[in-house]
């Protein structure tokens, strides 16, 4: 088996957790929805029984409270649910492109060493990684029946749990693509100020430079006439005295 293969089978491991965690959280909504199905089917049976039952408007006014009630509590169950499915999405997403960069990677090595590693690897890995999806499988399918049971009715428990993860995995992915070109579009512009500023430094420490070794020359310049103009002073004394003896 290639490395190519051996990281789809990878993904696939996870794809198929994906799954299954979303069957958990399916198995967690349609039970909660029948929950709250049940508990206004017997509040609704325990007012209108027996003949001490309340009048009619007011068994009418219990009945859609308590329907009310019930649905804060299913829009609270999918709420949950559905954050619930974002995070298994952003973490399959997140587990597939590193499987991905650290098979792309590898390969790399792989080929610019020479040492053929990838090949012994897949001999090693690959019955090993075939045991493991063949239980994640199994855990799966047994997630998708507890889903059926739950919640009462026959129903693609794998399929809409595979659709659901798919959907979330694509929102996971678009929003990381766009959180990275902007953290890249952000350094970018940070490195580019840095330059800019870098260049502004260091045009002011040129101007810096050429003006104080102008006037590093200058004082030289005034030092050395100063220096002969004290010299001449010195000789024309000299000369007079000599001439005074």
């Amino acid at each position: 088996m290639s490395q190519k293969n051996l990281s789809s089978v990878a993904t696939d491991v996870m794809a198929t957790y994906g799954v299954t965690a979303t069957n958990v959280i399916n198995t967690y909504r349609v039970g909660g929805e029948r929950i709250a199905g049940f508990v206004d089917q017997r509040f609704a049976a325990a007012v209108n029984r027996g003949a001490a039952a309340p009048r009619k408007d007011l068994r009418s006014n219990l009945i859609d409270s308590q329907q009310r009630v019930s649905g804060f509590y299913v829009k609270g169950v999918c709420f949950g649910t559905d954050r619930a499915e974002n995070v298994v999405g952003v973490a399959v997403d997140l587990a597939t492109k590193g499987v991905s960069l650290v098979a792309t990677n590898a390969d790399r090595i792989d080929r610019a060493s020479k040492l053929n590693a990838l090949a012994k690897l897949n001999r090693v890995a690959m019955p090993v990684a075939d045991l493991v999806i063949k239980a994640a499988e199994h855990i799966e399918e047994g997630r998708s029946e507890l889903v059926k049971r739950i919640s009462g009715k026959a129903m693609p428990a794998k399929a809409l749990a595979t659709r659901k993860l798919k959907a979330s995995t694509a929102k996971a992915t678009a929003t990381r693509k766009r959180v990275t070109k902007a953290a890249t579009r952000k350094a970018e512009s940070i490195v580019n100020e840095t330059a800019a500023e870098t260049s502004k430094v260091a045009r002011r420490v040129n101007r810096t430079t050429r003006t104080t070794g102008k006037q590093l020359l200058t004082a030289v310049a005034d030092t050395a006439t100063e220096t002969s103009n004290a010299a001449r002073r010195v000789a024309r004394k000299a000369k007079a005295t000599a001439e005074a003896v």
